[in-house]
């Protein structure tokens, strides 16, 4: 089986950690059930991004990805 692995940063990883809090936190309190998104682009060598999605889309910036071939 492969594996995608995606490089964030501390900053990137505390802002999608306080959304799905804070979201979650919203769906307890209104009674619904939603889900979330992670959107890797690469649009050419060198512009790379990526957007989480739960209750608003919100553009993380930069990021590097990979495939990887578990040993």
């Amino acid at each position: 089986m492969k594996k995608i692995e995606i490089i964030i940063s501390d900053e990137q990883y505390a802002t999608i950690k306080n959304e799905i809090e804070r979201c979650s936190k919203i769906n307890m309190e209104e009674t619904v059930m939603t889900g979330f998104s992670f959107t890797v682009s690469d649009a050419f060598p060198g512009a790379l991004w990526m957007e989480f999605d739960m209750h608003n889309k919100i553009d993380l910036g930069d990021v590097s990805w990979s495939f990887v071939d578990p040993a």
